[in-house]
């Protein structure tokens, strides 16, 4: 075989066989899948802490009395309400932090387009801001381990007794 007949490796031809037509391809899929997995979290924490509710309250007697007498049952339901009261809070200081990021794009389109000049190339989390990006990976760490530990703390309570 010649080496005129064979195709180059960046050729776009080939590439286009592969699972993605390029590379910004791979990178929206990627985007979509996190978008997608995320909501799941944030569904996922909310079940689990809606049944953990009704585990204790089926478990440790189905009143408030005897729950609060179990000190794993009041813990795991503790933590449960604190789960949901964070989640809660940070959803509302995600709304604001985005309407407010919103705001900084249309007071001036001519800074905001050389921001994303700026951002083009490198790792950012442009468009949002620094704080919205450490914001959304605290609530994404909450909304999986505090419902974790208060479903370990009703099997702790449920199996101790």
């Amino acid at each position: 075989m010649s080496s005129s007949s064979s195709k180059p490796v960046g050729d776009p031809k080939v590439l286009q066989h592969g699972l993605y037509k390029n590379a910004w391809d791979a990178e929206n899929s990627i985007k979509e899948d996190y978008q997608a997995w995320t909501g799941k979290l944030t569904d996922s924490s909310f079940q689990l802490s809606l049944g953990l509710i009704g585990a204790n309250w089926a478990a440790f007697g189905g009143s408030v009395k005897t729950i609060l007498s179990n000190s794993w049952a009041k813990s795991s339901l503790g933590l449960v309400i604190v789960s949901l009261a964070l989640g809660l809070l940070g959803t509302k200081w995600m709304s604001e932090s985005l309407r407010r990021r919103i705001d900084y794009a249309d007071e001036d389109c001519t800074r905001w387009e050389k921001e994303w000049e700026a951002s083009v190339g490198g790792v950012s989390p442009w468009p949002y801001s620094q704080g919205i990006d450490r914001l959304g990976r605290w609530l994404r760490e909450a909304k999986a381990w505090l419902p974790i530990v208060a479903g370990a703390l009703f099997l702790i309570g449920l199996f101790s007794g």
